[in-house]
């Protein structure tokens, strides 16, 4: 026989407290973030810095030697030059940059030998100044000093000194070979013509830029007889050499 109130009794119960091992739901789940549009996002630009060690050729020496001769004065900062304590140059003509906070009216500029002989001075309204060709020529395998210093102001003080290496015939030949390589890999035809022709010019007694023009010349029917006569050229300074 079923009791009436004892089964709803045991139903009341059933919902207060629910059954004997419950299934526990798990907690919701977070909402995603939303994809990133990489579309948008502007790549980083990476910085190059290539490996340019050894345009620092300094010789703690002769640059010593010639600060002293410099020396120091009283007055506002001198300027600040642009370049290496010392450094090669190819040209004969080179561009000499400095920079001076003080903005004077004009600078004077000053080249010396290894003998501490003025070369030239010179006055320049701006910070750039290119050695003239009118000047003393610079000799290749030698060192010369310049400074600055401001042509206006009673105590102004000359920079710190800084050396040119001319670089010397080899040097120079072969920094002319690798530019006249660099025309021809180019397929520049007229200026690598150009090139070994004036290396020629310079160095007849080397058979090399006859071979690399020779080869030049034997891309075309219409210059076979030039080549053939570059390859003679270098084979017979090539015998002489034995």
């Amino acid at each position: 026989m079923s009791v009436p109130w004892l089964s709803g009794s045991v139903f009341v119960l059933a919902l207060a407290f629910g059954p004997a091992n419950p299934q526990l739901e798990p907690p919701p789940k977070k909402p995603e973030a939303p994809p990133k549009d990489e579309s948008k996002e502007k790549p980083r630009r990476k910085r190059v810095v290539s490996d340019l060690s050894g345009f620092d050729l300094l010789d703690q020496g002769k640059v010593k030697k010639e600060s002293m001769v410099v020396g120091a004065t009283r007055g506002a900062a001198p300027p600040v030059l642009l370049a290496p304590r010392l450094g090669r140059v190819y040209g004969d003509r080179p561009a000499l940059e400095w920079s001076d906070l003080s903005r004077p009216s004009g600078f004077v500029v000053a080249l010396t030998d290894e003998a501490q002989e003025e070369l030239i001075r010179a006055e320049t309204a701006t910070t750039r100044w290119v050695y003239p060709a009118e000047a003393p020529r610079l000799e290749p395998g030698r060192t010369y000093f310049w400074t600055v210093q401001a042509s206006s102001g009673l105590f102004a003080s000359p920079s710190a000194p800084a050396g040119l290496l001319v670089v010397s015939g080899a040097q120079r030949e072969e920094i002319d070979r690798a530019r006249a390589r660099v025309f021809t890999d180019h397929r520049l035809w007229y200026d690598a013509l150009a090139a070994y022709a004036d290396l020629v010019a310079r160095f007849p007694e080397r058979p090399e830029a006859y071979e690399e023009r020779a080869m030049i010349y034997a891309q075309l029917d219409a210059t076979q007889d030039r080549a053939d006569q570059d390859f003679a050229r270098a084979e017979g300074l090539r015998a002489g050499r034995h």
